[in-house]
């Protein structure tokens, strides 16, 4: 009988070192996946994402300013409130935007129109994360510092606007300019804007090498 116990609890301790080892590799797989799934050098494998990247790169937010912060694009375009809503969103985006990627026409959406839907794409917390002291940050005007009261007043209420709201090209510096490259809003720029397109492309190839 202590014979048959000695056995269980040896292949008990075995089970759960096994455990435990399974446990620590696949977390490091996880971590290791949404790190390298996390920025820009990611999301430009999709053709559609360069004018997004390119303004991005001109932008304080994607290392363009003085202090060479870089902030992630998950950062801003995922929730960030909970490890579980961050995972189950970028898994829900990764399978979304890969099936519109290869199987549908990303050429036909209207990219600009789309902008009017910021608020959807730009996550709050990801702003409040870094700009922690908004409603009283000396550095800012006071119109700026009651603008931001007036928005943390509408918080969790049928009024509440986003940050995109009034930043409206927050993260992606001349993103308007950069999508007329890429997709003219009107038909006169048609082919007027190339030159200016295969500068960002020149750019970017550098900047990715």
């Amino acid at each position: 009988m202590k014979k048959l116990v000695l056995i269980l609890k040896s292949k008990l301790v075995w089970i759960a070192l096994g455990g435990a080892l399974f446990g620590v590799l696949f977390s490091l797989g996880v971590y290791e996946g949404l790190h390298r799934t996390s920025d820009d050098r990611f999301c430009i494998v999709c053709h559609e994402m360069k004018p997004m990247v390119a303004a991005y790169r001109n932008d304080v937010h994607g290392g363009a300013g003085k202090s060479g912060i870089k902030v992630t694009c998950v950062t801003c375009h995922l929730p960030q409130d909970n490890v579980l809503g961050y995972i189950f969103t970028k898994a829900k985006n990764g399978v979304v935007e890969g099936a519109i990627h290869f199987f549908g026409n990303v050429d036909a959406i209207d990219w600009q129109a789309n902008r009017v839907n910021k608020d959807h794409f730009v996550k709050d917390e990801g702003c409040i994360h870094c700009h922690v002291n908004y409603r009283d940050n000396a550095n800012i005007s006071e119109k700026g510092r009651s603008m931001h009261a007036h928005y943390a007043s509408l918080k969790n209420t049928d009024q509440a606007v986003g940050c995109a709201s009034c930043h409206a090209e927050v993260g992606h510096q001349g993103l308007r300019s950069m999508l007329n490259y890429y997709h003219p809003e009107y038909d006169y720029y048609k082919g007027k804007l190339d030159k200016y397109k295969d500068a960002v492309e020149k750019k970017l190839a550098e900047e990715m090498k």
